[in-house]
């Protein structure tokens, strides 16, 4: 038997490793299309460029074990669907003074004022095929559209509403404004919130504006206290104004009816007095001295030795 050489021994080594090696990049070419999509994100299958499936349903697929063509057929994206995403908007925004109006970020307001507005807005995907495979520079789009829905929504509402008590409005404007645009770029995504993190005025108005501010929160502060002295004084005036006018009424209409009733006692007398003046003048006259001297009680007729007669009573 023939001898082999050493170069014989070491080109069957290398043969047998080429072939080990050959099996095991063939081995993890079949094995890589094996993927796990993880909790909180759905997978997409691209293969040659193209998505898998015709309806939503079977180009979407949800967590767990995927199967499909190796790495160079097939190509798996993943999208995180599962969270809300979370991006800040500094567009319309500067530190400082604004000494370069061209490179500087500001938004002009309905009464004519320029504010500086930051803000973070968070999303999520609602469809992940339209995010993944139709639009690119997914966070440049939604910080145009917002910048633009901000600076539009700002033409029109007064630096005073910007600033403090229309926050929560305008930054509703904001939103709606900001997902019909990123509806029309077919984005797939679905804002959530807007917070204005930062609004204030430029540095070479800022005292100034927070001088007026504050005098205007003093003016709100003095007209709130005035309208409740107001609900407190006004309700008890009337209180005792309809005290007083049921008071006058009732003396009112008491009066009236004493009156009626002794001028219609009056009438009737005149009447009787008419017919026979005698007669009802001594009933009269009876009738009263009756009242004073049951009034006066004990009578008593003095002589005071003149031939005058005195009348005392107790």
């Amino acid at each position: 038997m023939k001898k082999k050489t050493l170069l014989e021994d070491i080109l069957t080594t290398v043969s047998r490793c080429f072939v080990v090696l050959i099996i095991i990049v063939l081995l993890c070419i079949a094995f890589s299309g094996v993927r796990i999509v993880k909790s909180g994100e759905v997978a997409m299958v691209l293969r040659f460029g193209k998505i898998v499936g015709d309806t939503p349903e079977e180009q979407i697929h949800n967590p767990g074990l995927l199967l499909c063509f190796p790495y160079f057929i097939d190509e798996v994206v993943t999208v995180p669907v599962g969270s809300v995403i979370q991006q800040t908007v500094t567009t319309h925004y500067t530190d400082g003074t604004i000494d370069k109006w061209s490179n500087s970020g500001y938004v002009i307001t309905g009464d004519q004022n320029i504010a500086l507005i930051s803000a973070s807005v968070k999303y999520i995907i609602s469809d992940p095929v339209a995010y993944a495979l139709y639009v690119n520079e997914v966070s440049s789009v939604i910080d145009a559209c917002v910048s633009n829905a901000m600076l539009e929504k700002a033409a029109i509402t007064p630096v005073d509403d910007i600033l403090t008590s229309g926050k929560e409005t305008y930054a509703a404007d904001v939103i709606r404004e900001s997902q019909r645009k990123l509806d029309e770029a077919g984005m797939g995504v679905s804002l959530q919130a807007l917070e204005l993190t930062n609004v204030s005025m430029p540095e070479e108005v800022r005292d100034v504006y927070e001088n007026v501010n504050a005098a205007t929160v003093e003016a709100s502060t003095l007209l709130e206290g005035a309208q409740q002295y107001y609900n407190t004084v006004i309700p008890y005036a009337e209180s005792v104004a309809s005290s007083v006018i049921s008071t006058a009424n009732s003396s009112y209409a008491t009066a009236v009816s004493g009156a009626k009733s002794d001028l219609s006692e009056f009438w009737g007398i005149l009447e009787e007095y008419n017919a026979a003046p005698a007669s009802v003048k001594a009933r009269i006259y009876n009738e009263k001295m009756a009242k004073a001297l049951a009034v006066i009680g004990q009578v008593r007729l003095v002589d005071d030795g003149d031939g005058k007669i005195f009348i005392e009573w107790e």
